[in-house]
């Protein structure tokens, strides 16, 4: 392969030789932080009125230079741009282009800026606006959850630990325990966006800029609500980065988790829930599937989002302040992680709305696997027994019904009787699993009236995002 060197025409005066073909293709980022077009240009506005108001640039010199990045920007969106290996990023690209387009004009506007600032400005202005969409996602994926939830606020099944039939639940109750999830996860990017929002620009390289650019109004400019206080510190510094992935990752586990229950509740073992046929697809062999693939895909995507956060923790533990090119590496495991939370989230606020639950077969469920047990051991410790006895009572009688092959509840009250005096006919109403859903009535329970407190109160956090 050849590697014909050429020089860099926007750094290369100090080369005697240009890097070589092979070089240039390896080191050119460009395929990947193109995306940042958007935020490069707007920067770059920003900056050339910050140095026209410094008096850095004439005012002829700020229009030509304004007028080219409009009319850039302009070319990108509807095709025409022609990008260029050569010449490795985003920045280079536009910032050759403005000199076609401004002449020596667009020489002046790097003038006490670098590359190192320009990036993480750029980065975090994507990322403010990747976290606002993402934010509006979650928040519609709740909307959907909690219009399934009032629905099903009185609709029994049974609760699982250990993949275990464990005690009975309404639907709607395991329903708000998504909703529950994503608003941790609404509360984790919002925070961080908070936290991301200070300006690197005006800290050049690393040392700063002897130029007078006003860096507060430049980051109201941008919609920064701060500004950097150690330079070094401001163009080395990808904790954003890192918080965003992280945060992605955590959501991406939840909708895994999510999504591993709906694969499991529509399985015919299951028939929990149906899901509607455009999140499902057939087999190639097997005429009679239907199968989720949807929920399957978001619950494998997931694991890029946790390679991603591992890919930039790895990335940036070794490299010595300020900034290194192995940086250049953070753009794929940041767009990676954003375009899953993106795309994920707004199919999965669809496919919960297309749930169709099985509410018959959810409470025909609710008659196996001695699911009253622990209600019955409440029972006997509301007749003073120590719930530790109670346990070891109940334990036994639920041997003894399933030497019968019966549930606890088939039982008479006399069998019960053979194992603690206490019990008397009042016992049925505890051993009645809609009953028992009915007691679990404390704040944050399963209790439908509860459920419905949940749910209320749901509606309340999602009218005050509007």
């Amino acid at each position: 392969m050849s590697n014909k060197s050429t020089t860099n025409p926007l750094w290369g005066a100090r080369f005697s030789q240009g890097a070589g073909a092979i070089t240039q293709n390896y080191t050119s980022s460009v395929d990947v932080d193109k995306r940042l077009y958007k935020e490069d240009i707007a920067g770059s506005l920003a900056y050339a009125l910050a140095l026209k108001e410094a008096k850095v640039i004439s005012a002829k010199d700020y229009l030509k230079i304004s007028k080219g990045l409009k009319s850039i920007l302009l070319e990108i969106e509807s095709g025409k741009f022609e990008w260029k290996h050569e010449l490795e990023d985003v920045h280079m690209n536009i910032e050759s282009a403005l000199f076609k387009k401004a002449g020596n004009a667009a020489k002046k506007l790097h003038t006490g800026r670098s590359r190192n600032d320009q990036i993480s400005t750029d980065l975090r202005l994507h990322l403010d606006s990747t976290i606002s969409e993402i934010l509006t996602l979650i928040n519609q994926a709740q909307k959907s959850i909690v219009k399934k939830a009032k629905k099903h606020a009185e609709d029994i099944m049974p609760g699982f630990t250990h993949m275990q039939i464990a005690q009975p639940i309404t639907f709607g109750h395991h329903l708000m325990s998504w909703f529950e999830m994503l608003d941790r996860d609404f509360s984790r990017f919002s925070d961080s966006q908070k936290r991301m929002s200070v300006m690197p620009l005006g800290s050049a390289a690393l040392a700063g800029s002897r130029f007078k650019v006003d860096r507060a109004m430049l980051a109201k400019r941008l919609n920064f609500k701060g500004i950097s206080n150690n330079s070094i510190d401001a163009v080395s510094d990808r904790d954003f980065a890192m918080e965003f992935t992280a945060n992605a990752s955590i959501l991406g586990v939840h909708l895994s988790r999510i999504c591993e229950e709906l694969v499991l509740w529509s399985s015919s073992q299951f028939n929990y829930v149906q899901l509607s046929d455009e999140f499902c697809t057939g087999s190639s062999i097997m005429p009679q599937k239907k199968n989720p693939d949807v929920a399957e895909l978001i619950r494998g995507g997931s694991s890029k989002t946790i390679a991603s956060l591992m890919g930039i923790l790895s990335l940036m533990k070794n490299q010595p302040l300020a900034y290194n090119r192995d940086m250049q590496e953070d753009k794929s495991f940041i767009f990676d992680a954003a375009d899953y939370c993106t795309t994920s989230l707004e199919i999965f606020s669809l496919m919960v709305t297309s749930i169709n639950a099985n509410t018959k077969k959810m409470r025909l469920d609710c008659n196996i696997g001695q699911i009253t047990a622990t209600d019955l051991a409440d029972y006997l410790v509301e007749k003073d027994v120590p719930f530790r006895k109670a346990h070891e009572v109940v334990g036994r009688i639920v041997k003894h019904a399933e030497s019968k092959g019966l549930q606890i509840f088939d039982l008479s009250t006399n069998e019960l009787r053979k194992f603690s005096k206490v019990i008397t006919d009042d016992v049925k109403i505890y051993l009645d699993p809609s009953q028992a859903v009915k007691a679990r009535n404390l704040v944050g329970g399963t209790a439908p009236v509860q459920v419905k407190r949940q749910i209320e109160r749901a509606v309340k956090i999602l009218n005050k995002r509007k």
